[in-house]
């Protein structure tokens, strides 16, 4: 049993100017100790995937329409809110994108901690739980005497690392980190990077790194979805992606990136934008600005095929065996 599985998830906001197709069917496992990098552009659903698993998809207008979230063998879409909010936090945590506004402005750092793991633990005492925030600031790299501190005395790196604490203060199974250096410079960026691949390994947690960047993926990810228009055109293990790309929109993600192998004059982007959620194109949503589209990615949606053990690519090019 994996400890993690999603199955055929689909995820709508619905609004006076028309429904949104955030999540459009996506399929993911993950098991216990792994890494999954999911990555995409801006827009691809990938914050909303993360907030599916929470529970958070706010509602209204959100709504899972459709399909299965399982946690080591329990159906999460089911579970009522208290239920949830046990899990929530404990089993499952989340780091997410702006370190600026996860944590509140009015609370010491430490009482933030300390609250997780209280709310979290039964039967343990407030001076437990403060000596166990004392023990998280420390394994994250800051002093302990600054748990009196407030968020806004600590540096957006700093900041980073004491949601980190809060979210790894009751060993999760599962950490979701939604872009968690994007708001850093590239420095506290790789300091940050180091010290979740060091926690992970320390804890045996998995999670799921929300990304846009591929070099952070490579770090530390060992298995890869690529997300567009909220439906995963490509995944497998790091190797297949980066070494045996398939899918035109991988291929034009990795064709962005500068090589330092090779001197060009300019980068390769991909034409055009990501179609609006709210009028998705007929058939393969990347066909618009697919340099290989026939007149059938225009019409039918491509269906998922395995094209490698482990390899699954949801392309037309690849149906029946063939490829481009």
């Amino acid at each position: 049993m994996s400890l993690l599985d999603i199955k055929n998830l689909h995820v709508h906001y619905i609004t006076d100017d028309g429904t949104v197709k955030a999540v459009n069917g996506i399929d993911l496992t993950l098991e216990e100790g792994e890494t999954l990098g999911l990555v995409g552009e801006t827009g691809a659903g990938k914050t909303t995937t993360a907030l599916s698993i929470m529970r958070l998809i706010p509602d209204p207008p959100g709504k899972i329409v459709d399909g299965q979230i399982f946690f080591k063998g329990q159906d999460l879409s089911t579970l009522g809110t208290i239920a949830m909010r046990k899990i929530r936090g404990d089993q499952i945590a989340m780091i997410f994108q702006d370190p600026m506004t996860a944590l509140n402005p009015v609370i010491p750092v430490g009482d933030q901690i300390a609250e997780v793991v209280k709310l979290h633990t039964d039967g343990i005492s407030m001076a437990d739980a403060v000596k166990r925030a004392a023990d998280m600031l420390e394994i994250v790299g800051i002093d302990s005497g600054r748990m009196g501190e407030y968020p806004h005395q600590f540096s957006g790196g700093m900041k980073q690392r004491v949601v980190i604490a809060i979210a790894l203060a009751c060993n999760p199974e599962l950490l979701i980190a939604d872009e968690p250096t994007t708001a850093l410079d590239v420095t506290i960026q790789a300091q940050v990077l180091e010290l979740m691949n060091g926690l992970k390994q320390k804890f045996n947690t998995a999670m799921i790194m929300i990304t846009h960047d591929l070099g952070v993926v490579a770090e530390i990810c060992d298995k890869v979805a690529i997300m567009y228009a909220g439906s995963i055109v490509e995944s497998g293990s790091l190797r297949q992606i980066f070494k045996d790309t398939r899918h035109p929109y991988t291929k034009g993600l990795f064709a962005s990136i500068p090589d330092l192998n090779h001197k060009i004059h300019r980068l390769t982007p991909i034409d055009g934008l990501m179609p609006d959620p709210a009028n998705l194109p007929e058939g393969c949503a990347f066909s618009p600005r697919c340099p290989h589209a026939t007149d059938i990615c225009h019409k039918e949606a491509p269906e998922k095929i395995e094209v490698e053990p482990g390899h699954i690519v949801c392309c037309h090019l690849f149906r029946k065996g063939g490829e481009e």
